[in-house]
């Protein structure tokens, strides 16, 4: 599955604006028309990969010890309180998108902004589609993944960013590294948690 997008709905343009710092009160014609050209240029180069495993949690007071990585974070252990288990993913986009961003930007800087912006919105947009058509049909009766959350959000430590890409192997498998000052290579790509949980009985 190639998870290839191929309406460019008013959510991805309005979502790529908002990248772009461009308020909402502007409605410039040209400038969506340059957004939704970008959107499409994507799609003919981007390489979306991503690898996922299931982990059981373990709790100490200010965190999650998941697959033998210490995670620190009071956000994780709210984001986990109801869940047995979590699930680990790392996500790319591909190093092509890196290539084309900064073409772009040479060439015409306004061009590149867009592409960078819709970019952005792919990747969360593959790893929605992702989860919905790969991870949920996975998942046990009656469970339900909690929404995800990425190093660098709230008190979640960047440095977890390593931890994911070892325990999931994401370097060998996706090309996935992360820099010392904790850039991910390629830059558009996405690690995060999320939470499984039950759903209540009545």
């Amino acid at each position: 599955m190639k998870f290839l997008i191929t309406n460019i709905t008013d959510k991805l343009i309005t979502d790529a604006l908002r990248y772009m710092r461009v308020p909402s009160s502007i409605h410039d014609e040209e400038l969506i028309k340059t957004v939704k050209n970008a959107f499409e240029r994507l799609e003919t180069f981007i390489q979306p990969r991503c690898v996922w495993a299931r982990f059981p949690v373990i709790r100490f007071d200010g965190g999650i010890e998941v697959a033998g990585a210490y995670i620190y974070s009071e956000d994780i252990e709210r984001l986990t309180s109801r869940s047995r288990d979590c699930i680990l993913l790392a996500a790319t986009l591909g190093l092509e998108v890196d290539r084309q961003i900064t073409i772009s930007q040479q060439k015409n800087m306004l061009d590149g902004l867009a592409l960078d912006a819709c970019a952005s919105v792919r990747i969360d947009a593959f790893i929605d589609q992702f989860m919905k058509s790969e991870i949920a049909p996975e998942l046990h009766e009656g469970e339900f993944m909690t929404s995800r959350f990425s190093p660098g959000y709230g008190d979640l430590n960047l440095s977890v960013i390593e931890d994911i890409i070892m325990i999931l192997n994401a370097h060998k498998r996706i090309g996935l590294s992360v820099t010392r000052s904790m850039m991910m290579t390629p830059v558009k790509s996405v690690t995060a948690i999320t939470g499984l949980a039950y759903k209540s009985r009545n």
